[in-house]
Formats: structure tokens, sequence, C-alpha cells
């Protein structure tokens, strides 16, 4: 069940830090205080500060009373010291300033335990609020996170949805992109307004760039009313106020305004909330995976052998190009067996030695734990999680911490090993990341010490968005409702799997992706055999039906607003409100002569022991941001051995999926396929040949791996060369 939050809106004035609250509302939080940040006493109102809007600052005083809500506000005396996009603590930075704010609210309402902001697209804004809200134990939230890319996939929706709900934002500032002083004193929500600011935008506006919400500094605006459940008065301005002119085309509406008395409905706080739209839980594509008819593969089963604990894999460092890559740590230098027994360190010590062994090694290659990328942690039991992650965060206390997969394997781990990790790092740097710590409806917060996303430069190339190409690293996805935080339950294991899938193709989109390497989905283990092997088909077949390839129609949408003959005759350019998500999978990246034989990328099923939150079902995978793939599958020269293959055209690159069937094989031409990767491990499987477990490579010991149509295996080694 949800946690009812007690929330702290941090308000400007402006539209969306009001209609954020009406989302807190519906999403069951308790309303308990306004914070406002205001610009100097004698200075001028509107200060220009990236973080806050200050037009408008003397009139907050009056939404106490319009709300019924306790006001506290504080003066800005810093500026803006950190201009990067990522925020770090920094004393003299603007940010700072909401640090004494937020502790007097709090001091004053003790039960306060999270805070609210409009953000929209700004990453800026967001992680500089999140930052401060983390270190005072505030639960951050941003229900208007990616709106505009959130279904319905307009720009306009959320004015849409303001206007629905009867919110009346007056625009009180204009700053170029083709509005002018006429919009001052107009309602933005106002669909005759839209009409007029689309118009307007339509030749300075880019697809999704989101000016139709301001999201550029375009216009700014002043909330005098709302619906009733949150507005129980509203601001009247007072006259027709004053217009000033500055330089560069901006032009403010200043106006004096009073509270008055408002016809209050009298439906119920429920009632008022059915009005204000939720974004749907579902993309587009993933509502058909749902109402499709799946064709699920029907998995075997390998003969039921003895499963026991793998031998200890070789713990290694290497590197690749620009990677490095350290398998298989654990916390003992030397044969676990020494520590058997009651006296076994525990797993908080072993982690602290893992962590001991990785800064040595780190530092024999002149690299830092910031250069690190992305961490496997396994753990043998998925109830030590919580109390390692905050040694965990110790570690990885930087902006942009790496990604991470976490799951517990139980006694497939080699006795007395309680943890193993594995980090891969990219000294060179060009890397950047994705962590977004607020609730939202886009996809679930990773308030843990690790990125959503950490995108780096590929080795040899590729031609992404700089001409290089990057591999992207990805957390591992389980189904949390996003607003909520909670496990999804609504749609069965179908909609489990499809909802986590969901949120990796989301977080892939943000970070360029157009391809992933491989899909790995790690399900736990059940006594009921039926019912697991039905879960490892139906994985396989919700990642086969997101990657159908799906024929998009340009349909000219009439929405009731008037054509302007001369802007048509004269080729005026019009404003695009969609918001032009990427495709996903891009298909466009192959070569066309070989479209006919294109498919999906490799999807692989283990089973282990627990995932976090005891969900049913994390998604693990790498995504590729690269112009152009070639693509091969099938049989090896191996009995039994299968190998998928994706690589760029002049061979920069190379990324491999090999299923190891069970049964005899050739273990070193197996190994000599790939210069680094994963080995998912089956109990089930013969690894007693020393070969396997002296290579190197990182291993997840898993007690069952199925491969390609559900076929049961030895293993598979997902990695490249």
């Amino acid at each position: 069940m949800a946690t009812s939050l007690n929330v702290i809106a941090l308000i400007s004035g402006g539209k969306d830090s009001f209609f954020s609250i009406l989302h807190c509302l519906a999403n069951g939080h308790r309303l308990v205080a306004l914070a406002n940040l205001h610009p100097p006493e004698n200075g001028d109102e509107d200060i220009n500060s990236f973080m806050y809007q200050t037009v408008g600052a003397s009139l907050i005083p009056l939404y106490s009373q319009a709300l019924d809500v306790p006001l506290y506000r504080q003066e800005i005396r810093g500026s803006a010291v950190i201009h990067d996009r990522d925020y770090q603590e920094e004393e003299d930075d603007e940010t700072e300033d909401l640090v004494p704010l937020l502790r007097k609210v709090m001091e004053q309402h003790p039960e306060a335990n999270a805070v609210s902001t409009g953000a929209i697209l700004s990453t800026y804004q967001r992680t500089r609020v999140e930052s401060v809200a983390l270190r005072l134990g505030l639960t951050p939230l941003s229900f208007l996170w990616q709106y505009p890319f959130l279904p319905p996939y307009l720009q306009s929706s959320l004015l849409s949805d303001m206007h629905a709900v009867g919110q009346h934002s007056k625009i009180i500032k204009v700053a170029s992109g083709g509005l002018d002083e006429s919009f001052l004193g107009e309602n933005v929500a106002d669909p005759k307004t839209v009409g007029r600011m689309k118009k307007a935008l339509g030749r300075f506006s880019e697809n999704g760039d989101g000016a139709l919400v301001g999201e550029g500094g375009e216009f700014e605006t002043l909330v005098v009313d709302g619906p009733s459940l949150l507005w129980k008065r509203k601001l009247e301005i007072q006259g027709e106020g004053e217009v000033v002119h500055q330089e560069g085309g901006t032009a403010t509406w200043k106006a004096s305004a009073k509270v008055v008395e408002k016809d209050l409905d009298t439906i119920s706080l429920e009632d008022s909330l059915q009005e204000l739209r939720k974004p749907p839980t579902f993309d587009d594509e993933f509502v058909q995976v749902l109402q499709s008819q799946l064709e699920t593969p029907n998995p075997t089963r390998l003969p039921e052998t003895q499963s026991n604990s793998i031998t200890l894999p070789t713990t290694r460092h290497s590197q690749h190009a620009h990677t490095l890559i350290f398998s298989n740590l654990t916390g003992f230098s030397r044969p676990c067996s020494t520590y058997s027994g009651p006296s076994n360190p525990s797993i908080k010590l072993q982690l602290t030695n893992i962590f001991l062994r990785l800064t040595r090694l780190l530092e024999s290659y002149q690299t830092f734990p910031s250069h690190i990328t992305h961490c496997t942690l396994l753990l043998r039991d998925m109830r030590d999680f919580t109390s390692i992650n905050a040694l965990y965060a110790q570690f990885f206390a930087f902006t942009n911490p790496p990604s991470r997969v976490t799951v517990a394997v139980g006694d497939t781990l080699p006795a007395g090993i309680d943890v193993m990790l594995t980090a891969i790092a990219h000294p060179t740097g060009q890397r950047t990341g994705l962590h977004v710590q607020s609730q939202s409806y886009w996809a679930p917060a990773n308030i843990g010490p690790y990125s959503q996303a950490i995108s780096v430069l590929l080795r040899g190339g590729g031609g992404g968005g700089d001409g290089r190409g990057r591999e992207v690293h990805i957390a591992g996805q389980i189904p949390l409702d996003p607003a909520s935080m909670t496990l999804h339950t609504k749609d069965g294991f179908k909609g489990e799997a499809a909802l986590a899938l969901q949120h990796l193709f989301r977080i892939g989109r943000t970070q360029g992706v157009k391809w992933w390497t491989a899909g790995v989905a790690m399900i736990p283990s059940s006594a009921d055999a039926q019912m697991h092997d039905g879960r490892v088909g139906l994985a396989q077949a919700v990642w086969t039906a997101a990657h159908a390839r799906r024929e998009t129609e340009d349909e000219d949408e009439d929405d009731g607003e008037a054509v302007d003959v001369w802007d048509r005759k004269n080729f005026s350019k019009a404003f695009d409100d969609t918001v032009g998500r990427a495709s996903m999978p891009d298909y466009g990246i192959f070569d066309r002569r070989g479209h006919a034989g294109l498919r999906a990328p490799p999807c692989v099923v283990v089973e282990v022991d627990a995932l976090p939150r005891y969900a049913s079902v994390e998604w693990a995978c790498t995504g590729l941001d690269v112009v152009s793939l070639r693509q091969s599958s099938g049989s090896t020269s191996l009995q039994g051995v299968k190998e998928f293959t994706v690589r760029h055209p002049e061979g920069r690159f190379e990324y491999r999926v090999v299923e190891i069937p069970d049964g005899e094989v050739d273990i070193a031409e197996v190994l000599s396929r790939m210069e680094y990767g994963t080995l998912y491990a089956s109990a089930q499987g013969d690894w007693s040949d020393e070969r396997w477990v002296k290579t190197g490579i990182s291993w997840v010991p898993c007690k069952r791996v199925w491969g390609e149509d559900g076929r049961e295996l030895r293993g598979v080694i997902v990695g490249g060369r």
C-alpha cells in the first residue's frame, strides 16, 4: 500500500508548482505548508535566477490566505555558482538557500516528510531540489516530470489538464520565442490562448522542446484561482496593471491583487480529484503488448540434478580498449573455505573488504570510483539488501553514481561468500548520467546509491549524437508503480513484466538508446514449477512483442483551431504539438538490405533466489546509441552452441550472446568468442572444469537459465569483443 506523505510545496506563483500540488493530493498525500524563496526586499523583483521564478514575488503572501495553508519564506542570498546540469552541494550556490527555508518549515511541522516541485523537463532544477530534500530526509515529489512525454505525448496536454480542473494562470512575463506583450494577462490554459501560442511559437520552437509550457523561459505565469479542493479563495487582480519593457523583447506585467471569496464546490474531495487526469500507467506500445495474444514459448527443462554452489570464480581485473572490468570481487583475499563456520565475517565486513580491494585496483590504473559506470551486486540473502545499502552509498557518494543490478542468488554462491561485486569502469571520462530521485509518473525514483543510467563513449566509435556512439548501462528495473513506488500487481505477471520493461525503454529513450545488446529477465524461484515455466515463456513473449516493428502514420488532426490563410500562403512554420518520441527499438540503424531477416535482440531468462522488493521480475540490459549496426544469429560450428551478434559495419565493436547447452562443448572455443562478458551459470550445469572459473569473466550463478525459445541451458554469456 502506498504511503501517505505530508508535503511541503515549493511555490513560485507559477502554474506548475500549484498543479503539482493537485497531483500530490490525487496520490493520497497531504499538504502541510507552502514554501517560497524571494528576492532581496530592496532589490529588483525579477532577478533572472537560474533556479527560481521571482517575478510576481510581491503577491506570494496572498497564497496562504487563498489556500488556507501556512506559508514560509526566505530571502535568496546566493547566486548560481554551480552551472553544471547536475548538482553537488556548494555552500554559496543559490540552491543552498532552500536548506534554512525547509528547516524552518520542518521545525514548525515536524510531521513533514516530503517536498513537492513543479519541474517538468529541467534536470537543472530537479537535481538541485533533490539534493537538498534528501539531505534533510524529505522525499522529493515531481509529478510533472517528463509530463509531455507521457500519453498522449503532447506538449499541450499539461495545459489542457490545467484547464479541465479550472486552474487559472495568468501570463505575467514574455521573454522571446515569438510571444509579445499581447499575451500578458491571458489565462495560459485557455484553449484560445493555447491556439495563439502555438501559432506564435511555431517559427521558433523545436519538436518536443517544451516551449508551449514555458520550459525554455518563453513566459512565466501567476496562478490566481483553481479547484476548490485546494483554493478556498482566489486572487483578484486590481486595475489594469502596468507593462514594463526590458531588453531583448522581454515584457513584464505588474499588477496588484487581493484575496476575495469564491463560490466553493460542494462536491467531495474524491469527486473533485476525479476530474484531474493522471497519465495512464502504460505507453501505447505496451498497451498493445498487454492486449495482444502473445506467442509464448514452452520452456524445456534439463534433467534435475543436485543444485550445488558453484566453485568460486577467479577475481580478475582486465582492460579492453578504454574499459576496465573488475570481476567477481569478494571480501576474501584467500580461499573462502578458510573462513567457513560460525566465525565467518559479516556481510558488512565482506563488503568493506571488497571496497578496499576495489580501491587498490582502481589506484593501480590511476582511476577513481567516479569512473565506475556499472556494478553487479550479488547477495546470498535479499534480507541483507537494506543493511548494506548505506555502506554501498558511502563508497559511491558522488553525483551520478554507477547504475546497478542487484539480485540474491542464494546458495549458488560459493560457501562462505555472502556478497560478490563486479564493477565496470571507463577512466577516459566523457561519462554522463541520469539519476532521477523524485517520485513521478515517469519511471521509478532511484533514491538509492545508483543511477538509472550511465552513458559512455563506445570504444570504437559508431556515430551517436556526437559522432562516436555511446554504450548505455541501465540499472535493473522491477515493476514498481512510479508514482507510489509500490509493486504493480493489477495485470498479473504479464503486466509486471511489461511495466518493468517499459521502465527500461523510457530510461533508454532519454539516453538515445536505439538497440539493446540483449535482454536478461531475472525471476525468483518458485515451488510451483508450472507457474514458473509459464513466467519464463511470458517474459520472453513480452520482450518479443515490445520489439515488434510498428508502422506509424502521420494523421492530420483537426484541433478546432482556425487556420490563418495568410500563414498558409506564406509558408509559416506550423507548431508541432507532439513530442516526437524516438523509435524504440530503431530498426532503421540496420542495413536495409537485411531488414527481412532482422530479429529482436536475444532474451535470456534466469532463475535466482530473490529480487529487490521481492519483485516477480527484474530486467537488465545494456543499450546502444549508434547510427549503424549489422546483425547475425544462429548455430555455430560447435555442437548445440548458438550465437547472436550485433556489430559495427566496419568491425569497430561487437556484442555477442552465446548459449551454452548441457553436455560436452569445446570450452576453449566458447571462451575465445568473448573478450569480456557476464556468464549466467546454471547450478544444473557442470562447471567443474577449471577453465570456466579461471577466465576472469564476470559470473552470475543462477539456479536455472533459459535461452532462445525457452530452451534450458547450462549457461549464457552476454558480452563482446
